[in-house]
């Protein structure tokens, strides 16, 4: 299978696809949807504002990766309350 690979700049609009036909299609994520064939096997995924999403990854200038993610906490002991 041939990866086609469209870039359209007026809208900022990704496309990486099959050339086959892409009947339907459902949001991943925010900006991006992955499209199905007829047999629901994914075959294209179109992504929006792809230069201001992906450039900052490409670039290494991603401020995703320094993100830190709260994990939870055990609570206290000492504040805890008998149940």
């Amino acid at each position: 299978m041939k990866l086609e690979v469209s870039y359209f700049k007026d809208t900022d609009t990704l496309w990486l696809g099959s050339g086959q036909p892409t009947p339907n299609g459902d949001d991943i994520a925010e900006y991006v949807t992955a499209f199905f064939d007829d047999d629901d096997r994914p075959n294209a995924v179109m992504i929006e504002h792809a230069a201001e999403l992906l450039l900052p990854i490409l670039t290494g200038k991603s401020q995703q990766s320094e993100k830190v993610i709260d994990q939870p906490t055990k609570p206290d002991k000492a504040t805890t309350s008998p149940d």
